[in-house]
């Protein structure tokens, strides 16, 4: 079951004015989450998946230590679970709300399931999103992003670096061109072959030994310095591909970032 949130009006935290004694995220992360959960197994699973997609977390066994570190420094973002030792997920949110410091801070609460009337009861308290435990990497990334993010994405993308063959042409992998980020949507190529715009072409990539063929838009293209990536090349989007691909593409992801990690158990393998 998909995670439930409330109308996109709600899912930004509205704006207000810091106060004197107000400590913010660290700088630059502008990424800092706050785990809270008294699962420490969930916690490690949550924590690490959410380091690989790029964000600064923290953890808190209980509400008490969460509403203590939130104080210190304000959390872009809390994940907890409903049930916490001493307070529960609501009264959690109203003794952030209660504080000017915390009280725009979003919520998700974590739920074994999502039964529909204790996910209305979590957004009448104040959450922004109800979502399942443990939750799928995809999933808990959309959510995040939709979220928190002024320019949010709904599919992870990892950093890779695959043999592509654009328009027919092999890349020259030793000269250094590849593929070096990879959604189940689309792709950056690092390649100083550039097309423009809304060009098509078709694509061929060699992913652990499966050939995966589609048809590819030109997004944007970037030149020596331009970009997220700093990097020329294209950003790619799969116009035209086999269902059975992209599943394939989804599941290689998902495999890569929570390779080690299992929920619902300790430690990482």
């Amino acid at each position: 079951m998909r995670a439930i949130e409330r109308p996109i009006e709600y899912q930004k935290p509205m704006n207000h004015n810091p106060v004197n004694n107000r400590k913010e995220s660290p700088a630059g992360s502008g990424k800092y989450v706050l785990i809270v959960g008294e699962d420490p197994r969930n916690l490690i699973f949550a924590s690490i998946l959410l380091q690989r997609l790029g964000y600064h977390i923290c953890t808190a066994g209980s509400a008490e230590m969460a509403l203590e570190m939130a104080r210190a420094v304000v959390p872009k973002l809390i994940i907890t679970d409903l049930r916490l030792p001493g307070m529960n997920a609501p009264q959690m949110i109203r003794s952030l709300r209660e504080n000017e410091a915390t009280a725009a801070v979003p919520i998700i609460i974590q739920l074994e399931q999502l039964v529909p009337q204790i996910v209305q009861k979590c957004l009448e308290a104040g959450a922004v999103a109800c979502i399942n435990k443990p939750v799928e990497p995809e999933e808990l990334y959309r959510v995040v992003q939709a979220t928190i993010e002024p320019k949010p994405r709904e599919h992870i993308r990892i950093k890779t670096r695959l043999s592509v063959i654009l328009d027919n042409t092999p890349l020259d992998f030793d000269a250094g061109e590849y593929a070096i980020m990879l959604s189940s949507r689309g792709m950056y190529v690092r390649t100083r072959t550039r097309y423009p715009v809304r060009t098509k072409f078709p694509i061929t990539i060699d992913l652990i030994g499966r050939l995966i063929r589609a048809e590819a838009k030109v997004i944007y293209n970037h030149s020596e310095g331009e970009g997220p990536f700093g990097q020329p090349g294209m950003g790619l989007y799969f116009s035209d591909i086999a269902r059975e691909d992209q599943k394939f593409l989804q599941q290689y992801i998902n495999e890569e970032v929570t390779r080690g990690i299992i929920p619902g158990k300790t430690g990482v393998s």
